[in-house]
């Protein structure tokens, strides 16, 4: 993606904004007319009031219009006025025009990070799988006021230069024409300067924010994992990596910060010696009498005014540069295809009894010919209303299984199916709507126990969220806590433990109360004792409803409807308890394995 169509891009963006734009625009030209005509009340001061040269033509039929031309001391007073005015409007229009400025960049802002997020909302694991959190927090939380920039940086500024550039180049003109030239001959060495400095600065750019984002990934892994370094003392390891980091990204900011420092000393240079010049050719003209005093102060001033907005485009496309880098990043993740896409028309799935289906189903993790093939012809039906257990070991297919029934991933061949419909027919919203799911890592938000129970069923009742959180073995001890169900729990639940973080994830599925629920690992963290209440729960919670229950420890699995055995992406075996004991495979190794151990 070339640099013009990521700059254009960003422009489009702004489409929903263009009346404010628009203002924003005329208020800057506004802004330009009153900086250009600055000057002029101090030139007629110098020319016509000190000098006593007469006053141009336009101004004495201005003035005559009124009664007469004024005095010396007359005209003294006009022109202070005046000049006060040109100053103080300057200063309201700049004033108005930076406060609308902020609130339309910033509201573009809330904008993009909004259509950033949604688009990361509906990506795939598969993309999550390859992408670090700590970068993309980067570009939901950093690059995306590079919208910001396009308005404040480089759209708005581009238009007030020109016409900057073009109003005090007119009068410049009218006053000598060789000075006037010879100010507007420092543009193209401007330009050349560009060209030179174009790829080192793209370069030295894209690769700072490259390594910004590593930097964001490596702090944000080594914080939710600080448990763990803190438990294997592995402190001065982290902060030797952090130290590296660092250090790579410090490097890569002074190299993009000196490239940017030659570039901005050159560019003063060039304007040093032009004005330096221009001042002196001025200043002779003066002396020889080819320009007034006045005039000379006016073109001395619109030398230093000059520049600014010659400068200023130029600092503009260097700006360019970090914008481009930092808006591909944002627009990898919007043009990013690895969505789980809802067919055109998908359908509703509702009033459902529950029956799944997987037939011939092929999966791995990647594109078919580049990853591992997981799921091998696997076919398996279950009828609604019954608790299914699935068992194997680790990396067999189980969790894979269950994520192709929620549409986390989808099949490579083969169908899906609930009650004969085609998971990719329907909408993804009450596909899961239809389905509750409680995982080994249960993760709790920073909101109150009630609203974390409550996540997926807002709308419920304190009554049925404590008779959930019952049935989960819950209620005890969030009574123990300082406010019972309205404690806020920290960042990830981390003053929580294990098995509390999993009873409210049950609790939290129990009361969202679907016609199927998966349950992976869901009591890894908890006594015998707790587990065997809760599954007593599940027994009268799961009436007439589909179950499939992922676990290793067989003891919570003895009475499910049906076990199946995964091994090698294929289905070993399948029956219940007593059944599979009988056949003496798979799972009745797994089972004496785990009696001995015991």
């Amino acid at each position: 993606m070339s640099k013009t169509h990521v700059l254009l891009r960003l422009i489009r963006f702004t489409a929903n904004y263009k009346s404010k734009i628009f203002l924003l625009i005329c208020l800057g030209f506004l802004s330009v007319g009153f900086e250009v005509l600055k000057p002029l009340p101090i030139k007629y001061i110098i020319d016509n009031v000190l000098s006593n040269h007469p006053l141009p033509a336009g101004l004495q039929s201005f003035f005559r219009k009124f009664g007469h031309v004024p005095d010396s001391k007359g005209l003294l007073v006009i022109f202070v006025i005046a000049s006060v005015f040109m100053v103080v409007s300057t200063s309201v229009v700049s004033f108005i025009s930076s406060n609308v400025t902020t609130k339309v960049c910033q509201r573009l802002v809330y904008d993009f990070s909004s259509a950033l997020f949604d688009k990361m909302q509906k990506l795939s694991l598969a993309f999550y799988s390859k992408n670090n959190v700590g970068d993309l927090m980067q570009r939901l939380s950093g690059d995306t006021y590079v919208i910001y920039s396009i308005v404040g940086g480089i759209l708005l500024p581009t238009l007030l230069s020109v016409a900057s550039l073009g109003s005090m180049f007119y009068v410049m003109y009218n006053i000598n024409h060789s000075l006037a030239l010879l100010a507007i001959s420092v543009v193209p060495v401007f330009v050349i300067v560009l060209f030179a400095f174009n790829k080192p600065m793209t370069n030295s750019t894209t690769y700072q924010y490259e390594v910004s984002g590593k930097l964001w990934s490596f702090i944000q892994q080594s914080l939710t994992s600080v448990k763990i370094i803190q438990a294997y003392s592995r402190e001065n390891f982290t902060r030797d990596k952090f130290r590296d980091q660092s250090l790579e990204f410090n490097e890569a900011s002074v190299n993009s910060t000196n490239i940017s420092m030659v570039y901005n000393t050159l560019l003063a240079v060039v304007s040093g010696v032009a004005t330096a010049a221009i001042v002196g050719i001025g200043a002779y003209k003066g002396l020889t009498g080819v320009i007034t005093t006045g005039e000379l102060f006016l073109f001395i001033s619109y030398i230093g005014a000059l520049f600014g907005p010659v400068s200023a485009l130029a600092g503009i496309v260097a700006a360019s540069f970090t914008i481009t880098a930092r808006a591909k990043r944002i627009f990898e993740i919007l043009d990013s295809e690895e969505v789980v896409h809802e067919k055109p028309g998908a359908m509703e799935l509702s009033d459902i009894q529950g029956h799944v289906e997987l037939k011939n189903v092929f999966f791995g993790y990647g594109k078919k010919d580049e990853a591992t093939t997981i799921l091998k012809d696997f076919n398996l039906q279950v009828e609604a209303g019954k608790i299914v257990a699935i068992v194997g070991p680790t990396g067999a297919g189980k969790t894979s299984m269950i994520s192709l029934l929620l549409r986390f991933y989808d099949t490579w061949e083969g169908e899906v199916l609930i009650d004969g419909k085609n998971v990719k027919d329907v909408t993804l919203k009450s596909l899961r709507n239809n389905i509750s799911l409680v995982l080994q890592d249960s993760f709790i938000f920073p909101i109150s126990i009630a609203d974390n129970i409550a996540f997926g069923n807002p709308g419920s009742s304190r009554d049925e969220i404590i008779s959930a959180a019952k049935a989960a073995q819950a209620h005890d001890f969030i009574m123990r806590l300082p406010n019972g169900y309205d404690t806020i729990a920290s960042e990830g639940g981390v003053s929580l433990s294990g098995g509390e973080k999993q009873r409210i994830s049950l609790a939290r599925a129990f009361l969202r109360n679907t016609p199927i629920l998966i349950l992976d690992e869901p009591t890894s963290a908890l006594d015998v004792q707790t587990e065997a209440k809760i599954f007593k729960s599940l027994a009268a919670y799961s009436a007439g409803r589909t179950v499939f229950i992922i676990s290793h420890r067989l003891s919570t699995i003895r009475h499910a409807d049906m076990i199946i055995s995964i091994k090698d992406g294929k289905i070993a075996e399948k029956g219940t308890h007593e059944s599979l004991l009988k056949e003496d495979k798979v799972y009745a190794e797994l089972h004496k394995f785990q009696h001995v151990a015991s």
